[in-house]
Parts: structure tokens; sequence; C-alpha cells
């Protein structure tokens, strides 16, 4: 039988769980809440819940760590040194690459010591640029396996900036995409699918298939367009859907607070952007242009 080693000791340390105090102040809130008045039985459901609600970021890591054997998809003994993907390669513009970075524990990337690593320059990505747009998307372990295969648009998230459910965006920032993934998925399980595309392809001969929505004066536009989406009402969605019908892909700057925040008048990100792909064709472009997959996790 083959031997299974999903971590070692080293793996496990104080730092890795929530702080005493995350756990303890929210039991004892808990407990005050608690009606003794009620009879034992409820009583104990009642504290049953907030243990539960207390514990389960512990149990969660000690999960993963015990059952989730495999720390890269691919090739886990190669670290910061790119080798080719397996996989059907023919609807590809190239072969797919692959590369494993491992952060030290404790420690965050820099922008620079961040691109040092990953070696994207190796993949000279960012040659003839008035040919090519290279863009990223930040994700997990297991979703970028799924999107290797092909991107589904019903796997977009709820009330996003230009989309409800129906959606798939990219940064033109890698060190974005990488933040993004890190603060979803974890250090441990984020990955970072690079896109090289072609200009033309993607924006046609007269820039018309996607909807600008990057510059001041397109502002009110793009405030109205995130308001739709991200309040999420059937009615005003489907028909914003069937007016952006025409578009291959919206592009526009990120909103500065997250989709929790409702803003009447949302306010971009400044010097942010991203990239929505909506169309079959959009995705069947940045299919064959996938060109190289970037797996995090942190060093034992």
């Amino acid at each position: 039988m083959k031997e299974i080693s999903c971590f070692s000791q080293k793996e496990l340390s104080a730092t890795d769980f929530p702080p005493l105090d995350d756990l303890l102040i929210p039991l004892f809130g808990w407990l005050r809440q608690l009606k003794f008045e009620n009879t034992a039985k409820v009583t104990l459901c009642q504290l049953g819940l907030s243990l539960k609600s207390v514990f389960a970021p512990v149990f969660q890591y000690i999960t993963e760590k015990f059952f989730k054997c495999g720390r890269f998809p691919h090739e886990e003994s190669t670290i910061f040194e790119w080798f080719d993907l397996p996989g059907d390669t023919r609807s590809r513009n190239q072969i797919v690459k692959g590369i494993n970075i491992e952060k030290e524990a404790g420690k965050s990337w820099k922008r620079d010591s961040l691109f040092s690593k990953v070696k994207l320059n190796e993949l000279q990505l960012f040659d003839e640029l008035d040919e090519f747009e290279v863009f990223f998307h930040g994700t997990s372990h297991e979703n970028a396996t799924a999107i290797i295969d092909g991107i589904d648009l019903k796997e977009g998230g709820p009330r996003m900036e230009f989309s409800h459910g129906d959606g798939f965006y990219v940064f033109n920032d890698f060190f974005e995409a990488r933040c993004w993934a890190a603060s979803s998925f974890s250090d441990y399980h984020s990955a970072v699918l690079v896109f090289r595309v072609t200009k033309m392809e993607l924006r046609g001969d007269n820039n018309n298939n996607g909807l600008d929505l990057t510059g001041m004066k397109q502002k009110k536009e793009w405030q109205e367009l995130v308001n739709i989406f991200r309040s999420a009402k059937l009615s005003k969605v489907n028909e914003t859907k069937k007016t952006l019908k025409e578009y291959d892909f919206i592009e526009g700057p990120v909103a500065a607070y997250g989709r929790q925040v409702y803003e009447k008048f949302p306010t971009p990100k400044n010097d942010s952007y991203q990239l929505c792909v909506r169309s079959k064709k959009g995705v069947e472009l940045f299919n064959r242009s996938l060109c190289a997959v970037v797996y995090f996790n942190v060093a034992c």
C-alpha cells in the first residue's frame, strides 16, 4: 500500500490557530445570552451552538491538514521551477506551464519578491504587448483544476460588479490577483491562472467587442451597472443582461468596498482594473489563451 504523508508536526503551531481572545470572547458572549430559565435541553442546545461557532475554524484547519493530502495539485517535489501541466493541449495556443510557490509561514509577499520567485519573465509573457494582453485570475487549487478543463460562466459569483452568477473575472495585475486569491482561499490553497490573449481577437477591429467603463467619463455608467448587479433584483438584472448581450466582456475599475457594503453611489478603487468575460466567444478565447498556472502554499 502506498504510504500517505499529509503533513508534519512542524506545520501545526500556535500561530496557525485563531488567538485565544478571539475564541473566548465570542464564547462568553454566547454564555451571557443563554436563558437558564429554559429547560436544560434547550440550554444545552444553545451552548452546543455557541461551541460549534467558536471552534469550527480550528476543526476546519485540522481537517484540512489531516485529510487534504497533497500540498500542490502537480509535481509536489518541484518548487520554484516551471513544468508542463498534463492534459490535452491541442485546443490551446501553447503548452500550459505550472509552477509551485512556497511562502515562509508568518511572512507576507512583497510585490518585487513575489515576481522574483514566480519567474513570469521566463515565459516571455510580456513580449509583443502591441499584439497581446496578459490577464490573471485568482482562485483556489481546486477551482484552478476545473478552469483548466474549461471556464464555466455559470460558476461566477453572485452580486459582482458586472455580473450576477454568470461572469469570469481577470485582473491585469498579477499581484492583485494573488492578493484576491489569498484573501478568498487562504495562503495554503490559492492559485493564479495566467492568460496571454491576442488583442485583435479580444477587442475586434474597431475595439468594440467589449464595454469600456475605465475612464472618468464612464463613472456614472459604471456606478449604475454596479448598483444593478449588486442589488440582485432579478427584473433589473435580466433587463440589463439583455442590453449587454452584444458585448463579449466588460472592463472597468474594482469597487472600493466589498459586496457586503451597499452604496447608492459606489466608489471605484484607485488605479484598479478588472475585465469580466460574459460571452461564449469570450470564454473560448480565454480557454485557448491559458498559458500558465501558479500554485501557492506555505512552507513547512
